[in-house]
């Protein structure tokens, strides 16, 4: 089990910037291993965002409020045996990020929404990843929550050479697809790029923003924004789905 305590800052860059964006940040970062496994130094993103038929998490986004709370079912890359997914309760305080996860087979996606017994993808599962496990099955039990969109994207990761706990993500190609199944998360067809001509970046820290990653932000005369890849996911597909009914809760 997992438990992050972090802010994020968010921003969208031009895609005319990313090479020398990159190569600024990379005079004190790395990629991290996961990016240093794959050839392109990218990985896939692909994550199932939960939400009620009344769409609360997409509302309470959409209406700023100040303590907000999202549910969504992550995996990365492509399908293959035994893939683990990420069972992630991601909450929002202020500007603080809450994010505890935890890890099951992917194959327990549909006991998830039909209500049958899961198990933990590590054996003995310890008191917090059991913990964990019952807070995202109770949720969703209780607020009713149903697959409202598919968001994948390739990611490429830097952490700091001095200070590791400093995480820069560059989201290139984000698109979605709506009401996906749970044997959806490897989908590709039909879905819907987000934005054509920018990427998605991401500084994430504990306590202060260094000082040279501010300088960074300020020399591509960045603006922080609040930018939610579930809202803009769903939202694409909104205009096109007369029939759900969506309102406002």
């Amino acid at each position: 089990m997992e438990l992050l305590k972090r802010k994020e800052y968010k921003y969208y860059v031009s895609f005319d910037a990313l090479d020398r964006l990159r190569e600024r940040f990379l005079t004190s970062m790395v990629h991290d291993k996961h990016c240093r496994e794959c050839e392109d130094s990218c990985y896939t993103v692909r994550s199932i965002y939960l939400d009620t038929r009344g769409l609360l998490f997409f509302y309470e986004k959409l209406e700023g409020l100040k303590i907000r709370k999202k549910l969504r079912i992550r995996t990365y890359n492509h399908n293959e045996a035994d893939i683990p997914a990420f069972l992630e309760i991601k909450r929002k305080y202020k500007n603080t990020i809450y994010k505890e996860r935890v890890i099951v087979p992917l194959v327990e996606m549909t006991n998830l929404l039909n209500g049958a017994e899961m198990r933990l993808a590590g054996e003995p599962p310890t008191f917090l990843e059991r913990a964990t496990l019952n807070k995202f099955i109770y949720l969703t039990k209780r607020l009713k929550l149903e697959p409202q969109v598919l968001v994948t994207y390739e990611r490429e990761a830097l952490i700091g050479l001095d200070d590791p706990s400093l995480r820069v993500t560059l989201d290139l190609n984000v698109r979605s697809y709506p009401t996906p199944t749970p044997d959806e998360m490897f989908r590709e067809q039909d879905l819907c790029t987000l934005v054509d001509s920018a990427f998605i970046l991401e500084v994430k820290f504990y306590g202060r923003m260094p000082i040279w990653v501010r300088n960074v932000i300020r020399d591509f005369r960045l603006h922080k924004q609040p930018i939610s890849k579930y809202c803009s996911g769903l939202d694409i597909w909104l205009p096109l789905d007369d029939v759900r009914g969506v309102e406002a809760v």
